[in-house]
């Protein structure tokens, strides 16, 4: 059984956290092969920044979790507009 996409983007988010090569860890998110939305990890903050690209929005995050449901709201609402 395939994981499910909210466990898959839990993942990629962890794996940004885990990562030690540098402050900043940027992974984009896309659908259909085009960019919906994108976060950042600043690892000297503990913080995860949230952008939207349609509508425009930007949020920050000290919880997986919610940056997680975030992404996952973004990538369904894009999914289902078409």
């Amino acid at each position: 059984m395939a994981d499910s996409q909210l466990i898959q983007i839990i993942r990629r988010l962890d794996a940004m956290r885990n990562d030690r090569t540098g402050n900043r860890q940027r992974r984009t998110f896309e659908q259909f092969g085009i960019p919906v939305c994108e976060v950042t990890y600043i690892r000297d903050q503990d913080e995860f920044i949230y952008v939207r690209f349609r509508p425009h929005e930007r949020f920050r995050f000290d919880d997986l979790d919610l940056v997680a449901i975030e992404v996952f709201n973004c990538l369904y609402d894009f999914r289902n507009t078409f």
